[in-house]
């Protein structure tokens, strides 16, 4: 009840979109507002920690005004590119380690936190961290955590009733799905109606288990081809779940959302979404719902030469605009809440909301709900490997699954869209350059 209240309180809070927040140095002079665009839905269970956070920062720093403006999905990335293209944006954002929010952090318009970012701060994270970010280099945020970017749930209630267990191979999947079907259930569901769906929740695994981890950055560079065998034959078996009718109808006409509560409702055996799906599990899900739920990984594939991988990559985090760097007040106060947001505070406090933080928390002293502490011990187990669109340019990747789409509704094959991909990034690809 304690947690259900202070949630609601939070979301009140949220809705005014404005949060007082401070430095003792800036309460003689005033409050400092910085303007912030954050790719979040505040009134999602997903971003109970998120909210939590924030009403933390506001008590502790009563005197730093956020002034946000909440979007997601494409519209945030829609708006933020209008916005990038005016050299307008705000003093803080929601931005990406890799080419995803290019349009901001690779054209000058995002401050370079290595400066400001000490080793003994540093050294409070994972190391992984600090991995560089951009094509310079530069650390444009700090990652609150580690996005896993595929995971495949299973309702193992429903394999048992079935008398079906998980699956070794993809063969042995695909042999289930008219047992599934018969029994008046769907195989699996998957949200793909946003164009980067089944790059980022499966094609990154597949290339990886093909062709190694390394193989998708020597293709990124020209030093292989999107035309050969580890990227054809991942759009293979895309092609060949559809074609055996492993997804639920409409896979490319339904939501995240949709997908989610189709698996939820238990009309579908499996579940193919990200790890992070977990916390929005326990705020909905019954405990003996949750305890039937399994975490693993894709089932091997044929001719594959990596086993029993995932993918993921830093999760987004908050940019500061490069034009902050001349306020003095307006720099120390963004500073103050990026440290505040991803440090041991509020590291701590997303913990307890199901996110697996970046700082280096002792989460054996955290009380864990079920599937959070399924996806800890997930995180711990299986290898992890890149998130296709991580890599390369959102412009080409939106155009692949488009393909990918067409091809899921039979239009078009893995050779012809592998060709077309790699014409594409050839000529204009940042990888490439």
């Amino acid at each position: 009840m304690k947690k259900s209240l202070l949630f609601t309180l939070m979301l009140l809070m949220v809705a005014s979109l404005t949060w007082a927040a401070g430095t003792k140095e800036a309460s003689t002079e005033g409050p400092v507002v910085l303007t912030a665009y954050m790719q979040i839905d505040p009134a999602n269970d997903q971003y109970a920690g998120h909210n939590a956070v924030m009403a933390a920062f506001a008590e502790k720093y009563p005197n730093i005004k956020l002034d946000i403006e909440y979007a997601s999905g494409e519209a945030f990335h829609q708006k933020f590119q209008s916005m990038a293209a005016s050299k307008k944006i705000p003093d803080l954002f929601t931005c990406y380690g890799g080419a995803r929010t290019a349009y901001v952090t690779e054209t000058g318009l995002t401050l370079d936190l290595t400066p400001y970012l000490d080793d003994s701060f540093k050294s409070q994270f994972a190391s992984a961290t600090w991995l560089p970010q951009g094509s310079a280099g530069a650390l444009y945020m700090i990652p609150p955590s580690f996005a896993v970017c595929h995971t495949v749930y299973a309702n193992t209630a429903i394999l048992k009733k079935l008398g079906l267990e998980y699956p070794k191979t993809f063969e042995e999947l695909l042999a289930q799905v008219p047992v599934i079907r018969k029994a008046g259930y769907y195989p699996m569901s998957m949200g793909n109606k946003d164009p980067w769906v089944v790059n980022s929740w499966l094609l990154g695994t597949f290339i990886e288990r093909f062709g190694g981890r390394e193989w998708l950055l020597k293709a990124a560079k020209g030093e292989a081809s999107f035309t050969e065998a580890p990227f054809v034959k991942s759009l293979e078996i895309i092609k060949s779940m559809s074609d055996n009718g492993l997804f639920s109808p409409g896979v490319n006409q339904m939501s995240n959302t949709e997908a989610d509560q189709e698996f939820y409702q238990q009309k579908s055996v499996y579940l193919i979404d990200a790890a992070w799906r977990t916390s929005a599990m326990d705020s909905q899900l019954p405990a003996e719902q949750r305890d039937a739920i399994e975490m693993r990984v894709f089932p091997a594939l044929p001719g594959e030469i990596v086993h029993n991988t995932s993918s993921a990559v830093a999760s987004e985090g908050f940019g500061i605009a490069k034009a902050v760097e001349k306020d003095k007040a307006k720099l120390e106060a963004a500073l103050t809440f990026i440290k505040f947001y991803n440090g041991a505070e509020g590291a701590a406090i997303r913990a307890q909301y199901g996110e697996v933080p970046s700082y280096n928390l002792d989460l054996s002293k955290t009380k864990l709900d079920i599937m959070q502490g399924k996806f800890v011990t997930f995180s711990a187990t299986y290898p992890m490997g890149y998130v296709f669109d991580s890599i390369m340019d959102g412009e080409g990747v939106t155009l692949l699954n488009t393909d990918l789409q067409a091809m899921m509704m039979g239009n078009g094959n893995p050779s012809d869209i592998a060709s077309k991909y790699e014409a594409w990034v050839a000529q204009n690809d940042s990888n490439r350059d």
